[in-house]
């Protein structure tokens, strides 16, 4: 099961794993103003904390078509999130503010892995099709 957590400064929807491999902490969120005028993206901040994700260390973020970006992870303020790649991530994906996403750790090590579902939202996947 998943126990969900709207703790999240951002208020995200947070979930954390509670049992099982196949099971991987996520949140939903939807694409603010600031995620597109900012060269940075924000994690919510239990999500970073109960996951280990709140230290400086590289990140690949994956999208549906298992595209991988490398990108940074690092302080932002008194939150954590990806300092550095995101810009380059979010243009490649055609992100708009109002779409919503799933941010998915399916590996977490030395350099964590994350699947950026941004086709979660039916606006996102429209206008792929077009």
């Amino acid at each position: 099961m998943k126990k969900p957590s709207n703790m999240s400064p951002l208020n995200a929807q947070v979930s954390t794993s509670t049992s099982g491999d196949d099971d991987h902490p996520y949140f939903v969120f939807t694409i603010k103003p600031y995620c597109i005028r900012k060269s940075e993206f924000y994690l919510p901040m239990d999500f970073a904390t109960s996951n280990g994700l709140n230290r400086q260390c590289e990140m690949i973020l994956k999208d549906e078509a298992e595209r991988c970006w490398s990108v940074w992870l690092g302080r932002l303020g008194t939150n954590f999130g990806i300092t550095c790649g995101w810009t380059k991530f979010r243009t490649e994906n055609g992100l708009l503010v109002g779409d919503a996403y799933k941010f998915e750790l399916i590996k977490n090590g030395e350099i964590p892995i994350a699947h950026f579902h941004c086709k979660y939202s039916a606006k996102v996947a429209q206008r792929t099709k077009q």
